[in-house]
């Protein structure tokens, strides 16, 4: 006879497997996609970082530094290139909180910059004005070492390309005036300033300048493919660009523990957090428009839909991406040390992953129920379309008028990965319904060597209005 004591903890101990058994066999499959994708994308080194219930439980692949055999540990120190825009846009929310500035700051007040009617604001948002320039070349070549004062001398030199707030305009220019703009008004140097009221109160201990000269315990060595699909490394975080403008890095699960902060919070109030994630409305009130993993923007993150759930999301140029899911309070961070255009691309990673822990947002599990719903001469010039569009030549006339400069900008990036994909083998719609009031196709493209999902938005005039595409 079982005592009821023993009855008890029987009960609890089948309780206990039967939680552990989905979860156990949802790491599998995460590691069986991850290896899988990370050989088709020639990625040496990954790691992922998942948090769910204010918990961040990380794993880890592949070799941080191939030369030397070195693998990818729970302490290996990644770059995070442009996943520090959210960081920057961060700390100006931070310092407006400890009133020290106010967003509607104009930038001159904060930096030696003068540009007629731009906003701190606008610089969080990319818009601006101001090209994608920082550091100035000579004879077409970089020098090996910058100083703030040089970067700031470029800057000033530029000419902006459009009004403020009237398009949006990808440019790291505007985000290093934003920690300019941030050390003068609160009168200490950016990365003191982020330490204390950010990263130490999130409990993210290993961030860091990634000076190429610095010996960095457990950095990651960093990747890229040369023309013939070879891996290299990559010489462009050889280049020190000073304490603001060179890369920040940290672990994976450092971010996840910041991504945590924001579901928690605190140190970054809410308020703030609400901000930064809102879309940037432009001149007009037309929504900040990108053609890219991310359609719309707030201050520092991308923002997008998947399968009906807001996401926040955003990548970084050396490889590393995240998503966020605010309303199941899941986030899936995903660094390389191969570089984002050489094709790691690591938001698409991110959404697999996501899909195997949560079968609700799970692209590849979805059936071509839309195709049945979707007239025959639709798909085919949704499919026709996305062909020129992967060759870098998309048919512009077929774009909303507010939309063809940006996918003229971001066509290149796609196309940039054709030789790695390989031909297309299949293109078929999965879902046909609305998104923000208007027609919202997803389609799966499958080529040889990896899917893509790509998401077009029809307004009421027949023209493509909305672009996304993700490499999962």
């Amino acid at each position: 006879m079982v005592s009821d004591s023993s009855s008890g903890r029987v009960l609890r101990a089948i309780t206990l497997f039967a939680c552990l058994v989905p979860a156990l066999l949802r790491a599998d499959a995460v590691d069986a996609y991850v290896h899988k994708e990370m050989s088709l994308r020639k990625i040496p080194g990954l790691a992922v970082a998942v948090v769910r219930g204010g918990e961040v439980t990380t794993r880890e692949y592949g070799l941080a530094e191939v030369e030397n055999g070195s693998p990818v540990t729970v302490d290996s120190v990644f770059a995070i290139a442009s996943l520090d825009k959210q960081l920057t846009g961060a700390g100006v929310l931070k310092a407006a909180e400890l009133g020290k500035l106010t967003l509607d700051d104009p930038v001159g007040k904060w930096t030696p910059v003068a540009l007629d009617g731009v906003r701190l604001h606008n610089l969080l948002s990319h818009a601006s004005g101001l090209p994608d320039q920082v550091a100035g070349l000579v004879e077409g070549r970089e020098f090996t070492d910058y100083s703030t004062e040089q970067l700031i001398q470029t800057v000033s030199r530029l000419t902006p390309v459009a009004p403020p707030n009237s398009r949006y305009l990808y440019s790291d220019a505007g985000f290093f005036l934003a920690q300019i703009a941030t050390e003068k008004a609160v009168g200490e140097p950016w990365l003191e300033f982020m330490q204390r009221e950010l990263f130490a109160p999130a409990g993210m201990d290993s961030v860091r300048t990634m000076s190429p000269g610095a010996l960095i315990p457990h950095r990651v060595a960093a990747y890229t493919l040369d023309e013939h699909g070879a891996l290299v490394r990559d010489r462009r975080l050889d280049v020190d660009y000073g304490p603001l403008y060179s890369d920040l890095g940290m672990t994976v699960a450092d971010f996840g523990r910041w991504l945590v902060a924001l579901d928690r919070g605190t140190p970054l109030s809410r308020a703030s957090v609400v901000r930064m994630t809102s879309p940037t409305l432009l001149a007009g009130g037309v929504p900040a428009s990108e053609v890219f993993q991310w359609s719309r923007y707030g201050l520092g993150v991308g923002l997008d839909d998947v399968l009906g759930e807001p996401v926040v999301l955003h990548s970084g140029h050396s490889g590393v991406g995240f998503v966020r899911f605010p309303s199941r309070g899941l986030s899936v961070v995903v660094f390389t040390n191969l570089e984002h255009p050489a094709g790691s691309d690591p938001v698409g990673l991110a959404l697999g992953i996501a899909g195997l822990i949560e079968p609700a947002v799970s692209l590849a599990s979805l059936d071509a129920k839309g195709s049945t719903r979707t007239a025959k001469d639709t798909q085919a010039s949704l499919r026709a379309e996305y062909e020129r569009f992967f060759a870098g030549t998309p048919d512009l006339a077929r774009y909303d008028a507010g939309l063809r400069t940006a996918v003229w900008e971001g066509a290149p990036s796609l196309a940039g990965r054709s030789a790695r994909l390989g031909v297309l083998a299949g293109f078929e719609v999965l879902r046909d319904g609305r998104l923000d009031g208007e027609r919202s196709l997803l389609c799966r493209a499958r080529h040889e060597r990896g899917t893509i999902y790509v998401r077009y938005s029809v307004n009421d005039t027949g023209e493509i209005s909305r672009l996304v595409w993700w490499h999962v």
